[in-house]
């Protein structure tokens, strides 16, 4: 045999010179990695702070719902969750002017978004679509007494407590 022996080793029979330019570029190479892990890292983070940002934004939009459009009424919002508030105070003989909102999308399953405010005893029956909002007036009962109003068009209907409210007329 001539020349000199490789043992089998692939970089034996390479000068060392090029063994030695190979080893930094391979050296390089990885601290060029450790130099962009941090900025892939605060790049990662950025990403998540705009998204999760958005989705938050997203969700509190959707909780807190539409804003209001007459500051004189009374603000009744209506979810699958139920009437917020459930219990309104007036005077008796009062005119009284009611923001009715519902804050539940089209594609809400049951009644497709769609909501009521009904009380039978003062022949109110006032509907809103999704996403809607509407300004109703009436004028409250001269008596004093308590009422009962419901929605009966989802979410169990007004069998269900929660799709249940009381208007108190006061003197």
């Amino acid at each position: 045999m001539t020349g000199q022996q490789t043992h089998g080793h692939p970089d034996a029979a390479q000068p060392r010179a090029v063994r030695r330019a190979a080893a930094q570029a391979e050296r390089d190479r990885h601290a060029e990695g450790r130099r962009s892990r941090p900025l892939r890292i605060a790049l990662f983070a950025v990403l998540a702070l705009v998204i999760g940002g958005g989705a938050i934004g997203l969700v509190v939009s959707r909780l807190i719902g539409p804003a209001a459009t007459d500051a004189a009424a009374i603000q009744v919002r209506a979810s699958m969750g139920g009437f917020n508030p459930p219990a309104l105070t007036v005077k008796a003989g009062q005119a009284v002017k009611v923001e009715f909102s519902s804050t539940d999308t089209s594609m809400h399953s049951d009644g497709g978004g769609w909501h009521q405010f009904a009380i039978d005893a003062l022949g109110i029956n006032w509907k809103v679509g999704p996403e809607t909002t509407k300004v109703f007036e009436f004028t409250a009962p001269v008596t004093a007494g308590t009422y009962s109003w419901y929605c009966d068009i989802c979410c169990g209907g007004k069998a269900n407590p929660t799709m249940q409210g009381k208007l108190t007329v006061t003197t």
